[in-house]
């Protein structure tokens, strides 16, 4: 069964995931505790265009962080939410309108997606401060498990691409993403240049913003490497409030653990125990999102993987499963905090039962412990 994966994979820091399927909805600041400020800022709207990704191309975990929070018992409200919402609100409003209806938030992930390839030049982080743990985190990570992992190329995504319209204008015409007109991509890459330089909220780009972000993509028929793509701003905004220590490699193995899933074919699968006549995407999207969040775990915590304290990484998973992801019924929906942090603990718990052994599962075992017992991380 064959996935819609760029919305299968829209994830968001203040969401409902939903505005992913319709990018002319509104999009509000939501309200969060002790941000009065932040309430009062007007409607932000998208410009008339839309995401043409097709259901051909498979990407997961795209970030669209400025969208409507959907008041529900699931609790989005995190210190990463506010992180994200004070600085984004910091832009003068007028710009900030400006950017978000010319969809330059997304540009820097667009770009990295559909052109960037690794070179000598790469670097991670706003001055490469991250480069040293970048490349032991890949190193790591690759050789933990089994599968043709040389070809994923790592790469890192920069706001500070909005300067540079030779790079922006062909990613607003690309037909993977808006698909604008010349004239129309100029414009656009035109004001988006201005803010960068002139508006130093925006802080030349280097802005959580632009590049709240990381993803995994499968996508070599249409030319496209496989990738994964670590955005600046979601890395610095991990470290703000606290979580420095774990969040790269946890985010890496997370989205380590979908190429996984694009290697074995776990994309194609139907979550156990569901209904080939009535699943729907969010199902299916909830199935291999649980299913990353335990690679992710497992290796973590494996005393031949990241040998990481598991209290530490139970602390980052308890924010990073809390970034938004309330819309149960959203094609891009990952699970609930709970259901997420049970697939984490099924991660640790086989982690510990098999590293006395000095054993790593291939990734085929581990996927048939996870089948045996997903009902379980997804029952009331």
């Amino acid at each position: 069964m064959r996935r819609n994966a760029l919305l299968a994979g829209c994830l968001s820091a203040v969401l409902a995931v939903t505005a992913c399927q319709d990018p002319k909805n509104e999009l509000t600041a939501p309200a969060t505790p002790g941000t009065a400020e932040l309430q009062q800022q007007a409607t932000l709207t998208r410009g008339d265009a839309s995401i043409k990704m097709s259901s051909a191309r498979r990407v997961v975990d795209i970030i669209d962080p400025l969208r409507v929070v959907t008041p529900t018992a699931c609790d989005d409200n995190s210190p990463i939410v506010q992180y994200f919402l004070t600085r984004a609100f910091q832009i003068p409003l007028p710009t900030l309108s400006l950017l978000i209806n010319n969809w330059a938030d997304l540009v820097p992930t667009y770009e990295s997606l559909l052109f960037q390839t690794r070179n000598s030049a790469t670097f991670f982080g706003y001055n490469g401060e991250y480069n040293t743990r970048m490349t032991q985190t890949e190193r790591d990570v690759k050789s933990f498990w089994d599968i043709k992992s040389d070809d994923i190329q790592v790469l890192a995504m920069h706001g500070t691409v909005l300067q540079d319209p030779t790079r922006v204008v062909p990613t607003y015409k690309s037909p993977e993403f808006l698909g604008l007109r010349d004239r129309t991509a100029q414009l656009w890459a035109a004001q988006d240049r201005d803010a960068m330089l002139n508006v130093p909220e925006t802080n030349g780009g280097d802005h959580p913003l632009f590049t709240f972000n990381a993803f995994a993509i499968s996508a070599p028929e249409i030319g496209i490497p496989d990738k994964i793509v670590m955005g600046d701003g979601i890395l610095d905004g991990y470290k703000a409030v606290g979580f420095d220590d774990v969040a790269l490699p946890s985010i890496f193995a997370h989205e380590f653990a979908h190429h996984i899933q694009f290697e074995r074919g776990y994309f194609d699968e139907l979550p156990p125990g569901s209904d080939p006549k009535t699943v729907d995407q969010a199902e299916l999207t909830r199935y291999t999102e649980l299913m990353a969040d335990a690679y992710a775990a497992y290796f973590l915590t494996h005393s031949r993987g990241a040998a990481m304290n598991q209290k530490r990484v139970e602390q980052f998973l308890q924010v990073f499963f809390q970034i938004g992801d309330c819309a149960f019924t959203s094609s891009g929906h990952h699970g609930t905090p709970t259901q997420r942090m049970r697939a984490a603990q099924f991660g640790f718990q086989v982690a510990a039962e098999f590293q006395k052994q000095g054993q790593i599962l291939t990734a085929d075992q581990f996927h048939a412990r996870f089948v045996e017992k997903y009902t379980t991380f997804v029952a009331p």
